[in-house]
């Protein structure tokens, strides 16, 4: 029994080492792609234009699933990845990405966002307030070796 065992504990290695990525779907090959982004708001609600800045220190989130990693039809479990991301003081991040020849699905995420902003007090005189600001999620596809940019613009949701 135990001659049979390890002769076919033998084959399954010998058929997972010999098999390319594409064949193999317990090992993917897998390189990067990279995200690109800036993201700004509106801090002036009183000015009845929506100029746009930096949104300094929002974070963003990129979620992906597993099985989009995969050459064949998955085995097992679908697990959702996540990359957590801190915007620079120009509004900008960039992240890289696991990705593969086949298209992989992205969503890009931006958290909600509390900062000051100027708005009206009661008597319609401008002052410093701080409120939230919230983004719609974007999906985006990349394959690996590609490079995607996008823009957050969040929109003001509540004062805080």
């Amino acid at each position: 029994m135990k001659k049979v065992s390890l002769s076919l504990l033998s084959l399954v290695i010998f058929v997972m080492v010999s098999c390319s990525p594409e064949e193999n779907p317990f090992e993917t090959s897998v390189g990067i792609a990279i995200i690109e982004g800036k993201v700004q708001f509106d801090d002036d609600l009183t000015d009845g234009e929506d100029i746009m800045v930096a949104a300094e220190g929002a974070k963003i989130k990129i979620s992906y699933s597993s099985h989009d990693l995969s050459f064949s039809q998955p085995n097992g479990v679908d697990v959702t990845k996540v990359i957590d991301v801190t915007v620079d003081d120009e509004g900008r991040f960039t992240v890289e990405v696991p990705a593969i020849s086949n298209d992989v699905s992205y969503t890009v995420s931006g958290l909600d966002f509390l900062t000051e902003y100027t708005g009206y007090d009661e008597d319609f005189d401008e002052e410093t307030k701080t409120g939230f600001y919230s983004a719609n999620p974007q999906t985006i596809s990349l394959t690996e070796g590609q490079t995607k940019y996008v823009i957050i613009d969040y929109t003001f949701t509540s004062e805080f």
